[in-house]
């Protein structure tokens, strides 16, 4: 059937004397009716293309659905508020409603954790999002916190996918909304009768803190804090121990904090450490001390000790020392604990170190994993004071699992395990039945690259693969279990992520070794983790597909334009598919502060031709591509739907076509960057891109199984 035709509306733009030739850019004009035309053609299109996989699409829905406990509720969060009284905090979920419900009840002991089996006495009903989404096509919740005394609550929410956000506070006893500010970037409490909340510039960087109190015009608020740089991105919030406000202004290399005493809410916050270019740093209040997470001594971070003033590096006294390659993501103080996460083989780990009467730190107790591929992390604890924390654990194979740790007594027990159901036929899901592995691929330079690996025990090798990966910002692509890989799994694909450079599984250095001058390192290490798995034996060389998304979607295009004939078919989601475009025009969200991740093809030729040379938009090539399946969404902040709709059209005019490999394009006119927000939706659309990525891959019926 005939593509929707993508006129040529040549644009010609001259940078560093490099002249390039856009025909597509008219595409960014996302409010123009020809735009939404075309995007509609397009859906219509991919639609009609992919008819054949309906039924294969409901029942992939189908099985998530079967395999989903629908109506659950969330372990509760045991708090307590100002004025004594304890409180269970908790969300709930119900069969046939696309959004949670958030409640609280009052609490007894901490010991005597809600049954989520049975009503629970006395629940008050927090918000209920479906009410909130009753007549719009998105909602995305934001910001969720009671007042230190009980009373009030305050949320916010997305109503469009623009990652802009309505506070409102409500009276928790008479139901009335007390105020409402349009327009943010978040907020948070400050006492009781005060709010503090963020402000975006007109690129939707929150830059301006502001003091509110209850019932004021917002237009009148006092500004306590500015962050001018727009290579910085301002947050807010408040310390465990409800003595501090906590303002940070983050870019990607380096930070800087204020703090105001909670006890001088009119005051001025000041300055922990000035800014330091390179310096990274993160505080934890612990009493009469600030614990600070830095790279000022090693690049992998240590934890020091600061007191509770300003300071500089050279009076931050260490109390865990940074190990390079073993990532230290952060630290929790508690009035006689303190939790630290610190990535270890790529996988984070949680140790926890009793505190002496002084508050130092005693020899950590590292909380067991029953696997190299099994995440250990630690909940943050509402109470300073708690003598227990939460504990998740899950692995590719192992649902997660959250036990409760008596932090006195050592003493662990099961508080919920993520409900498996069985599937539409009734099997029972079996952890046995499932196996995950590490292998190593070398890239260009002789660099060993993980790539993690999770298939059913009975398939046959080599197999149908799907590779998935990202390799930017230090993200990393941790273990967890996925209730709709099932999917993939039973239908006999070998599920793999590339543990790529550019993300953070292996240190600062892994990082590193992917940002800026180094960006190609990560695409060259996804060609050769798809060589090693065809190598070995694991991948069907005829039957290999990749999945990135958003940055992740730079990685696969970038991939496929350097060695399309690996794969079989790429799904790309909300990609960085045309990163020159966005970087050279400042104008844009996120732009400024993307040049530390990417470069500055703006003002420097090396940078802008270093991204020229492997945007996958401007580097289609006359070869044969493999089937691709491009989804964007109309309201994304972050990454334009226009990207993918002009890789779509550059490899429709540019690369040979193959007519049993389609390239399609399909957008979701409803939501942001992050998709649909409802779970029924959410679950509709997995299923359509597995159903598309299982057909192109020849697996689309369900293995044989007792």
């Amino acid at each position: 059937m005939p593509e929707p035709r993508c006129d040529r509306r040549d644009v010609i733009v001259t940078h560093h004397g490099r002249t390039r030739l856009d025909p597509y850019d008219w595409l960014r004009d996302t409010d123009s009716p020809d735009v939404l035309e075309h995007l509609a053609a397009e859906n219509a299109h991919t639609d009609r293309s992919t008819r054949h996989v309906a039924s294969l699409r409901e029942r992939l829905f189908a099985e998530v659905s079967a395999r989903t406990e629908q109506t659950d509720m969330s372990v509760p969060d045991y708090t307590e508020d100002t004025s004594g009284r304890a409180w269970w905090v908790y969300a709930r979920t119900t069969e046939g409603a696309e959004h949670p419900t958030y409640h609280r009840a009052r609490a007894g002991s901490e010991d005597d954790v809600p049954d989520p089996r049975w009503p629970v006495v006395g629940e008050e009903t927090l918000v209920d999002l479906n009410s909130e989404s009753a007549d719009h096509d998105y909602l995305g919740l934001g910001d969720l916190e009671i007042s230190p005394n009980g009373t009030r609550l305050l949320w916010s929410v997305d109503l469009v996918g623009d990652e802009l956000y309505t506070v409102r506070v409500r009276d928790l006893d008479s139901g009335t909304i007390l105020d409402e500010i349009h327009d943010t970037a978040g907020a948070c409490w400050l006492g009781d009768d005060h709010l503090v909340w963020l402000e975006p510039d007109d690129a939707l960087r929150p830059w301006r803190a502001h003091r509110h109190r209850i019932g004021d015009d917002p237009v009148a608020d006092e500004v306590i804090w500015t962050e001018p740089d727009e290579r910085f991105w301002l947050g807010v919030d408040t310390s465990r121990d409800r003595q501090w406000l906590i303002l940070t202004s983050a870019g990607k290399t380096s930070t800087e904090q204020g703090v105001l005493p909670l006890s001088d809410l009119t005051g001025t916050p000041w300055l922990v450490c000035p800014r330091i270019e390179g310096l990274e740093y993160e505080i934890e209040p612990a009493g009469d001390r600030f614990l600070v997470l830095h790279n000022a001594v090693c690049p992998d971070f240590e934890i020091g000790q600061a007191p509770t003033q300003p300071s500089s590096p050279a009076e931050w006294t260490p109390v865990i020392a940074g190990v390079l390659g073993q990532r230290l993501l952060g630290v929790d103080a508690y009035h006689h604990w303190v939790v630290v996460t610190r990535r270890v083989d790529g996988v984070p780990t949680t140790q926890v170190h009793a505190r002496t009467a002084e508050g130092d730190l005693e020899p950590p107790q590292v909380l067991g994993a029953e696997g190299p591929l099994t995440v250990v992390t630690a909940d943050d604890a509402d109470r300073y004071d708690t003598d227990r924390i939460r504990i998740h654990t899950e692995s590719y194979i192992t649902p997660a699992r959250v036990s409760e740790l008596r932090l006195d007594t050592g003493a662990e027990r099961l508080v919920k395990t993520l409900p498996v159901k069985p599937d539409p036929e009734g099997r029972r899901y079996d952890t046995s039945s499932y196996r995950e592995w590490r292998v190593w691929a070398t890239g260009d330079d002789g660099t060993p690259v993980p790539i993690s690996l999770v298939a059913r025990r009975d398939i046959t090798l080599p197999a149908a693969c799907l590779v998935y990966a990202y390799g930017a910002y230090e993200s990393a692509l941790d273990p967890g279990f996925s209730v709709s890989r099932l999917g993939l799994l039973d239908r006999g694909v070998v599920v793999a992520y590339a543990h790529v450079r550019g993300g953070g599984e292996l240190g600062r250095a892994w990082y590193e070794a992917g940002r800026r001058e180094h960006k190609p390192h990560t695409f060259t290490d996804l060609v050769a983790c798809v060589r090693h798995l065809v190598a070995e034996g694991i991948a069907d060389p005829d039957r290999v597909a990749l999945r990135g998304f958003s940055a992740g979607g730079l990685t696969v295009g970038a991939a496929l334009n350097l060695a399309p004939e690996l794969v079989r078919a790429a799904h790309v989601g909300v990609g960085f598919l045309d990163p020159l475009t966005d970087m050279l025009d400042p104008d844009l969200p996120l732009t400024v502060t993307e040049r530390d991740e990417w470069g500055d093809p703006l003002a420097d030729p090396v940078a802008y031709d270093l991204i020229a040379s492997y945007s996958p938009y401007d580097n289609v090539r006359p070869v044969r591509y493999p089937a691709i399946l491009a989804t964007g969404s109309l309201h994304d902040q972050r990454v334009s739907c226009a990207e993918p709709a002009k890789w779509v059209a550059a490899l429709r005019e540019r690369s040979l076509r193959d007519e049993a490999r389609p390239i399609l394009l399909r957008t979701d006119l409803a939501s942001g960057h992050a998709g649909p927000s409802g779970r029924y939706q959410g679950w509709r659309d997995e299923a359509y891109e597995q159903a598309w990525l299982l057909d192109q891959l020849d697996a689309v019926d369900p293995l044989p199984r007792d």
